[in-house]
């Protein structure tokens, strides 16, 4: 890989922080459906939404990274990605853009549970999320 090669990001705010996932796991950014939640399930999780006749886990990501909870309603936008398992819903304040970022803004950080790679472009600093590990954390296939 080249210095000057390109890599897409999408971008996403929780509170005053900026926070980017690899465009490749994204299938789509949605407003708000509604959602059953479950029993004794963790705070982060938020529910389960009918997505395509398949169930879409909700994860909301404020709880993920400890902050405090904001209301959900119509225009609480969540995205959907998909690493190797099915796909899950990620619960965040603001869909922000999809950014191209070549690979010598991006600093390797383990910053908390989640985050791999810190990346800074000219105007904002974006923490990288590892999705592999949360998606493995909060949402776990099971065999039948």
């Amino acid at each position: 890989m080249s210095a000057n090669e390109q890599h897409a990001l999408l971008t996403f705010r929780l509170s005053d922080q900026y926070y980017a996932l690899r465009i490749q796991h994204v299938l789509e950014v949605a407003a708000m459906v509604e959602y059953d939640k479950l029993a004794n399930a963790d705070e982060a999780l938020l529910g389960i939404a009918n997505r395509h006749g398949d169930p879409l886990p909700l994860l909301d990501m404020r709880a993920v990274f400890g902050m405090s909870a904001i209301a959900v309603d119509v225009n609480t936008p969540f995205i959907v990605v998909q690493t190797s398992g099915y796909p899950v819903g990620l619960v965040v304040d603001e869909v922000e853009q999809v950014r191209y970022v070549p690979l010598n803004a991006f600093r390797s950080a383990r910053a908390g549970m989640y985050i791999t790679h810190l990346v800074s472009t000219a105007d904002q600093l974006f923490q990288l999320v590892d999705l592999d590990a949360l998606l493995q954390q909060y949402v776990t296939p099971t065999q039948s």
